[in-house]
């Protein structure tokens, strides 16, 4: 890969770190948010979901404008909404304020997040897609990781608004990169023949050291192609973003059940309340590594065989979080890590082979509309979890239960055909696409 290529992926990483770190701020500050407005436990709670919420609205819903307006314009226009809206976040006068300010915020969260993966897919070579869309996904919990260091200690010193002061600096700054490193993507350019259409393709091609082209090739007139959401739900296209939908909807379920309620069930089963921060910490970090692990094996075998075997450790994961909440700290604190690892190395193998099962002209309303469904299964999970418990269900019940959505993962993924870009994702003898 080129270094333009490589500082593409770099800053696709960075934008995930924020992005990390905005879905988790509203957490971190949420007990002194409580205090100086003085809200009630469903207040808190409609504030720490309004992000989620808008995230799903914006993956499924909004995403669908990269396909329409540049991929690069979209991911431009979506810091710049997140980073004004970190900063009103930080003038919020009121709870109802600042409700209003996380839903918007989270969906330019959830649009990024859906046009930065096809962005890094169709900026990376066949052989490095993989590995670089692996890395792309552990920005999130490193986001997480060090936001939540950074916010810790701001908001000790400064108090809740200067978590997302924060974010607001750390996002605008983004802006300039994204407008002097990121081209358009030759992908779009070739779909939707915008005006100098040639001349705007040979400028990506250059900025990534590939020859430059003469003519575009031909294409299909636009009034001959169905409507976007049309073309993902019909057809094979309706099979392989079902299975996708609903292979994203089960692995964000499991995830964020356990990166919601583990700190939570560490200190339940008598641990401490530091205890369980540790524990909070140590998921994060199991998370990092399990992205990491599973892109250097998805570029060196046929990712959806991976994907699938990584689907049944997830699921093994949880069977052993179960077992250990009666055991001592350390094994607790150990399968904490564990099951962070075991959920979000399939997420990283998730991002990886999606965009390769649509063409150019719909990947990203369809990336948009698959993540939007793993969203709705992030909202749900976690609530799903409170009403089990308040039913008298245990820790080690629920973690048992979610090892059904994990294995039935692995089953989702190995039913999936040929992927439509060829590359390391799938280890097809098919040609690379140009760039």
């Amino acid at each position: 890969m080129s270094p333009r290529q490589v500082a593409i992926i770099a800053i696709c990483t960075a934008l995930y770190m924020i992005d990390g770190f905005d879905v988790l701020v509203m957490a971190f500050s949420a007990s002194h948010v409580v205090e100086e407005w003085g809200l009630t436990g469903a207040q808190l709670g409609y504030l720490l979901s309004a992000a989620l919420v808008g995230m799903a609205v914006g993956s499924i819903f909004v995403s669908t404008v990269s396909d329409i307006i540049g991929r690069q314009k979209t991911v431009l226009i979506g810091v710049c909404i997140v980073a004004a809206g970190m900063l009103a976040s930080f003038f919020a006068p009121s709870y109802a304020v600042l409700v209003i300010l996380r839903f918007l915020t989270g969906i330019a969260i959830g649009t990024l997040q859906s046009t930065i993966s096809v962005f890094a897919s169709e900026f990376s070579n066949a052989k490095r897609r993989s590995t670089a869309l692996s890395i792309v996904s552990i920005g999130q919990p490193i986001g997480g990781v060090l936001g939540g260091l950074i916010s810790g200690v701001l908001i000790s010193q400064y108090g809740w608004r200067s978590a997302f002061l924060f974010g607001a600096v750390v996002t605008f700054l983004m802006i300039p990169l994204v407008m002097k490193v990121f081209p358009e993507s030759v992908d779009y350019l070739l779909v939707r023949r915008p005006a100098n259409a040639l001349a705007r393709v040979n400028h990506s091609l250059r900025a990534i050291r590939q020859p430059a082209v003469d003519v575009l090739p031909d294409t299909v007139a636009a009034d001959q192609r169905k409507s976007r959401f049309a073309d993902i739900l019909t057809g094979y296209n309706a099979r392989r973003t079902i299975l996708l939908a609903l292979a994203y909807f089960v692995l964000m379920a499991s995830f964020y059940f356990a990166n919601s309620w583990t700190p939570r069930l560490i200190t339940a089963s008598g641990f401490t309340a530091q205890d369980g921060i540790n524990a909070g910490v140590l998921f994060s970090v199991g998370a990092i590594i399990g992205g990491v692990l599973l892109g250097l094996f998805g570029a060196r075998f046929p990712m959806r065989k991976v994907l699938a075997v990584f689907f049944v450790i997830g699921a093994a994961t949880f069977v052993v979080f179960a077992n250990s909440t009666t055991g001592p700290l350390g094994w607790a604190l150990f399968a904490a890590a564990l099951v962070g690892f075991g959920s979000n190395a399939p997420i990283a193998g998730m991002l990886a082979i999606s965009p390769t099962y649509y063409t150019s002209e719909v990947r990203g309303t369809a990336l948009g509309l698959v993540i939007g469904m793993g969203r709705v299964g992030a909202i749900i999970s976690p609530i799903l979890a409170g009403a089990l418990i308040d039913g008298g269900w245990t820790a080690g019940d629920l973690y048992f239960l979610f090892v059904i959505p994990m294995a039935l993962g692995a089953v989702i993924i190995s039913l999936l055909g040929q992927p439509v870009l060829r590359g390391s994702a799938s280890k097809e003898p098919a040609p690379a696409p140009a760039h």
